[in-house]
């Protein structure tokens, strides 16, 4: 995305009356061990569709967190790991949204999406709908360069999908359900599939996201004619991973799909108080794994494999074809409204929306 007059850049910023819309400013200075990474793509998340709709964002937020580009500018003082990865003026990249303390026994694990100061691009802090954007070079990650932009943005949903199977204890052999059928869902069960599971069987109630589930996932595809119950399966699962959130009964569906001693994954969002089964969850014994973003491996190996978005990135390059149907439309960063209107509405058939560098 092209920067504007010298100092200032294009961004979608929230306004106080929590619409959002296209605004000149300041471009964000790169201080020591940051990057300032040129926004070539930013995936529209079903997230950003949840703040957007209940108007909870604050005035002034910058939104969007599926972002990748090319390094623009490397901070003073950068750690090693910038010149371990490679990472120097206009290398490609994808940056991972995440910003912790560094220093709470939770990062010293590599848990920093349970940091207590935990920040969001896009969330909490400003995003990738603009023409640039900083985060602590911990975050930024290459990817290979003829890389298509918009099959780059998947590595943040995919990242999520890779630590919500990892939240979830999934092992080789699994017979696991996803309910929902929009990205995460998707890509769920396509890391699923790829990890070897038994069958992986997707509820996914549009029949644009039926077919990304048999295309890309190469899973099978169920709609609503899937009856979730005691009754209603042919045997139950070992994991069912949870995609959907709001006010869906999903957890519900889950205490009834899972098998005794199965385990629950949930990565949807929820609106408080969601529908639960609790005399299900127990008599089965169940164990629920909520999963929150994404996290670090600490002392991995190979080093792609030190956290889940490094490893999301080499997936998407050695599945690019494949991952590229994933992304049905995109829109430039002067029309985010109307990207906004368009991933909302089901009608249109979309499997995932980029905002891309006009």
């Amino acid at each position: 995305m092209s920067a504007g007059s010298e100092g200032t850049m294009h961004a979608a910023v929230v306004g106080n009356d929590r619409r959002i819309g296209l605004q000149q400013v300041p471009v964000p200075a790169c201080g020591p061990g940051m990057i300032r990474v040129a926004v070539d793509a930013c995936g529209l998340c079903g997230s950003d569709l949840h703040f957007h709709h209940a108007k909870s964002w604050s005035p002034g937020l910058i939104p969007g967190h599926e972002i990748t580009g090319r390094i623009e500018a490397i901070g003073e003082n950068p750690p090693p790991l910038v010149a371990e990865r490679g990472l120097e003026i206009g290398r490609r990249v994808v940056a991972e949204p995440l910003v912790s303390c560094g220093t709470c026994e939770f990062c010293a694990a590599g848990r920093d999406s349970i940091c207590p100061t935990l920040a969001l691009a896009g969330v909490s802090r400003p995003g990738g709908f603009a023409d640039s954007i900083v985060l602590p070079a911990l975050r930024i990650h290459p990817v290979a360069d003829d890389l298509d932009p918009k099959v780059a943005a998947l590595a943040e949903p995919l990242a999520v999908a890779l630590h919500g199977l990892e939240r979830g204890k999934f092992t080789k052999g699994d017979r696991v359900l996803v309910l929902g059928g929009g990205a995460i869902g998707v890509l769920s069960a396509f890391a699923a599939v790829r990890a070897g599971a038994r069958e992986v069987v997707v509820r996914a109630r549009y029949p644009h996201q039926q077919t990304l589930v048999r295309d890309v996932a190469g899973a099978e595809a169920r709609g609503t004619d899937l009856e979730i119950s005691a009754d209603g399966l042919d045997s139950a699962f070992d994991l069912v991973v949870e995609t959907v959130g709001g006010r869906s009964e999903t957890l519900v569906e889950a205490s009834s799909a899972a098998r005794p001693g199965g385990r629950v994954a949930i990565l949807g969002l929820f609106d408080p108080a969601p529908p639960l089964q609790p005399l299900d969850a127990l008599v089965k014994e169940l164990t629920f794994h909520w999963s929150n973003c994404y996290c670090r491996h600490i002392g991995a190996t190979p080093p792609s494999a030190m956290s889940d978005f490094a490893t999301a990135a080499d997936v998407l390059s050695e599945n690019r074809d494949r991952l590229a149907e994933m992304v049905t439309h995109h829109l430039p960063l002067s029309s985010i409204e109307e990207a906004f209107e368009i991933a909302g509405d089901k009608r249109r058939g979309v499997g995932k929306l980029c905002v891309v560098d006009s």
